[in-house]
């Protein structure tokens, strides 16, 4: 067995005896009872309820407001987020419309896998746009309430995604044909200073990059949203492969690869970009491929560039440089922000305005989101 005997320890002011428990063997130290842990799910669920829920606070007021489902009017159904329906609401008190996500919470330790990933995803995009709130390229966060099983996230109402933007541009109304190549250039700049406020500012990457989670408004703002799946990065380093919008993935992320950095995001924008240029997804039918075809697609084949296009060699390579299919030698943000294609359009004056201009034109050719 083992004894471990008194020891006494003094000094000239004070003396403490330091007493060890005698144990008489390894196998009774590691059956002594311990005292359990707390359940951190419960402890968050009750700050979330306590502290979180049912209180909203608007950008331009310091005004703190209680409120609950009853104080929202709905005026429908306008988007899709990860594990949750978007619908457009006044908040009636003050007028103020919002972006409204309710998703479906059951918190029991009996649920089912999906619901409990549910639960673990809404947390994630509540601490993800709480803490970023103060980011301008990034939806702004209003409050949270709960009703009967659901989490309502309120949010900034935008006026559309670039997804139904795009399709606007290039659709059987205007037949444009062509993005406005500042405008392109105002979505990259907003969308790159969105993602590295996330990693530099949070520690966490996207990871769901895509027309639809782009938003912009009238007023000529872009913006990041839909934050359910976004990743925590130890050493900048993400380790969960099977999240996310599969066709949009970097080739490193569908690979059975250990980990990712922030550049499977980069690349995501690259693949959006050239979505929104030329009014198509760029690999044609991806979201109805098997998934081994989809994997052989990003992987084997290369990557869809803009080459020959009717825009500009700057805009063409840097989209080009988004894609990069080896991710070591893909551009990271901190290198993007000190390009030159980053530098100009961010200096540019004006630059908003004349997106403001560009919105104000399509909007009445933007299709609401099919249900």
């Amino acid at each position: 067995g083992i004894k471990l005997s008194k020891r006494r320890k003094t000094s000239s002011s004070t003396s403490s005896t330091l007493s060890y428990r005698s144990c008489t063997s390894l196998d009774s130290f590691y059956s002594m009872p311990l005292t359990p842990l707390p359940d951190i799910e419960e402890l968050y669920n009750a700050y979330v309820q306590k502290e979180i829920s049912n209180k909203l606070h608007f950008d331009a007021e310091r005004i703190e407001h209680a409120f609950t489902t009853s104080d929202l009017k709905d005026y429908g159904f306008i988007g899709e987020g990860m594990y949750g329906k978007v619908n457009k609401m006044q908040f009636k008190p003050t007028g103020t419309m919002m972006a409204v996500k309710r998703v479906r919470i059951i918190s029991n330790r009996n649920d089912d896998h999906e619901s409990n990933t549910s639960l673990k995803q809404v947390k994630n995009e509540i601490n993800a746009i709480r803490a970023a709130s103060k980011c301008d390229e990034i939806v702004q966060f209003f409050g949270v309430t709960f009703n009967e099983g659901d989490c309502w996230v309120c949010m900034e109402l935008m006026d559309a995604s670039l997804e139904q933007i795009y399709h606007a541009v290039h659709g059987s109304v205007l037949q444009w044909n062509f993005f406005d190549e500042l405008v392109l250039g105002s979505i990259a700049v907003s969308a790159i200073r969105g993602l590295d406020h996330l990693k530099t500012q949070q520690n966490i990457i996207h990871r769901d990059v895509k027309p639809s989670n782009i938003l912009m408004n009238a007023n000529g703002r872009v913006k990041l949203c839909d934050f359910g799946i976004s990743g925590y990065l130890v050493d900048s380093v993400a380790h969960t492969r099977d999240v996310g919008c599969r066709p949009y993935m970097a080739p490193e992320r569908l690979q059975a690869r250990a980990s990712y950095d922030i550049r499977s995001d980069v690349w995501s924008l690259g693949i959006t970009m050239v979505e929104i240029c030329t009014g198509k997804f760029p690999y044609g039918e991806m979201f109805d491929m098997p998934l081994f075809k989809l994997i052989e697609t990003v992987v084997d084949h290369d990557a869809p560039l803009l080459i020959d296009t009717q825009y500009s060699i700057k805009t063409s390579m840097f989209i080009n440089s988004l894609l990069i299919k080896e991710c070591k030698e893909r551009p990271d943000l901190r290198q993007l922000m000190e390009g030159e294609y980053f530098v100009y359009h961010a200096q540019l004056p004006h630059l908003q305005e004349h997106v403001a201009n560009f919105v104000q034109r399509v909007l009445p050719e933007v299709e609401p989101v099919p249900q």
